[in-house]
């Protein structure tokens, strides 16, 4: 028999952080170096059923300026000690395997295009590995032919693969070193409002293996509102959640599963901001803005295909691919191609080696995409179906799928790339029904595509059409 945690919501308005009787008790969340708000920004106490413990990062040692030969000995001794940390972090298998590298990848391609539908010509930022990310909790949430949609939709065989998945690929990507980082932080809000029971076996393992924190709000209200965005809005350093609130939620809310990542990292090669002049974009539509260019050329591999050239910026923690379409494609027609992410790769017989001058325009771009149609698209049919949804995994409430969102944003400068995507998971009552050598001259002066990755694992994926 299933353990069900018998919570009446409107008890754990009590709750400041210490676990009630039978809720998931796990110990707080350590504060992860930079990553502490201002006071006052929100109290996750006041609302914390339990939260998750980030483990502590190593710092790895700088190249000593000076010393000597026993300096050089010190710092050799220090960045030994530093990886054997790294490798304690990052588990028995050190790292993302093969299989979840295929499995990552062709859930990118296969929803990417589908992702951006209906945003031609617009400027739009998607993250499959946040998508991805919401989807796993939301399949150990759901039960029976509901469950195996998710599952399939994500590449997995089954629940149980997909938790060791889950935390050995946060364990393999976790990076906060205080230069670079990238941070999965997972969230289930719970509706204090309603009355129900709740699996605690579930909310256990999302606190475990997803590192998912689980808070309880009343929906419905600007006060729940405000708290999830002040949440988001810290996990993304500031990059998502503003003075407008990332969801709204309704009386009817019964839980909203959230997933949010946070990337930054320096250009391995800075580009040098005396080289920085403006210059004219054409936009999809023709117009022209005045932008500024960064500009450096370095002899680098790059790829000439039929409809588009290719090179890639190395970052202290992956590297920036830019697509630059031929003129006269778009770079939502690249998409369309199943086949085009997997072929972005730099080695081989499709690599050319030669000078690329590189013109960068500096951008900040931001999204908002509705994701239903797309998890239908995907074979998510029945959680979005109030009729046939199965969340029985986390509750014995009636209950399905009401919404799917990702907001995303990605900033590029002289010094680097910091970008941030935040999914939203909206589960609903059935109250209501739901609603040489080669030059590669890379002037990205028009419409063009981006990939940010990590490990071959892609982090975002973009469009910028206009400026």
């Amino acid at each position: 028999m299933k353990r069900i945690l018998s919570l009446s919501l409107a008890v754990l308005l009590g709750l400041t952080g210490c676990a009630g009787p039978g809720a998931v008790s796990s110990p707080q969340r350590t504060a992860v170096d930079g990553a502490q708000s201002a006071p006052g920004y929100w109290n996750p106490a006041l609302m914390a059923l339990s939260q998750p413990v980030y483990p502590e990062f190593p710092r790895q040692p700088q190249f000593p300026e000076e010393g000597g030969e026993g300096a050089w000995e010190a710092y050799h001794e220090a960045y030994d000690k530093y990886m054997d940390a790294l490798a304690a972090l990052r588990g028995d298998d050190g790292g993302i395997t093969e299989l979840e590298h295929a499995i990552l990848n062709t859930f990118a391609a296969k929803s990417v295009n589908l992702a951006l539908e209906g945003h031609e010509g617009e400027n739009a930022v998607y993250s499959p590995l946040s998508l991805w990310s919401a989807l796993a909790m939301l399949a150990r949430c759901a039960g029976g032919d509901s469950r195996q949609q998710v599952l399939d939709a994500i590449g997995a065989d089954s629940v149980e693969t997909l938790q060791g998945q889950a935390e050995r690929l946060w364990r393999a990507l976790y990076t906060d070193d205080g230069q670079s980082a990238l941070i999965l932080a997972n969230s289930i809000w719970l509706n204090r409002n309603l009355q129900g029971n709740y699996d605690h076996k579930t909310l256990d393992i999302l606190a475990r293996k997803f590192y998912a924190g689980t808070y309880s709000v009343p929906m419905g209200s600007g006060e729940a509102d405000e708290v999830i965005t002040n949440w988001v809005g810290e996990q993304t350093k500031g990059l998502i959640g503003g003075d407008q609130p990332v969801v709204q939620t309704a009386p009817e809310t019964l839980a909203l599963l959230v997933s949010s990542l946070y990337y930054k990292a320096a250009w391995q090669d800075e580009f040098n901001a005396d080289r920085t002049e403006e210059d004219i974009f054409t936009g999809a539509a023709g117009q022209e803005t005045k932008v500024d260019f960064m500009h450096k050329t370095k002899d680098d591999d790059f790829i000439r295909r039929d409809g588009y050239q290719a090179a890639r910026l190395a970052t202290h923690l992956g590297e920036m691919v830019f697509v630059l379409p031929d003129e006269g494609v778009t770079p939502e027609s690249l998409l369309q191609k199943e086949d085009f992410l997997a072929r972005l790769e730099f080695y081989g017989d499709a690599a050319l080696w030669g000078e690329v001058r590189w013109s960068v325009p500096k951008f900040d771009v931001n999204s908002d995409l509705d994701l239903l149609e797309t998890l239908k698209a995907m074979g998510i049919t029945d959680l979005p179906d109030y009729n046939r949804a199965d969340l029985s995994a986390l509750t014995d409430l009636d209950a399905f799928l009401s919404q799917a969102k990702q907001l995303a944003r990605v900033k590029v400068d002289e010094d680097g790339v910091e970008a941030a995507a935040v999914t939203i998971l909206d589960v609903a009552t059935c109250a209501l029904p739901p609603e040489p050598t080669e030059v590669c001259v890379m002037d990205l002066d028009r419409p063009f595509l981006f990939v940010i990755r990590t490990q071959d694992v892609p982090l975002f994926i973009g469009i910028v059409n206009q400026i």
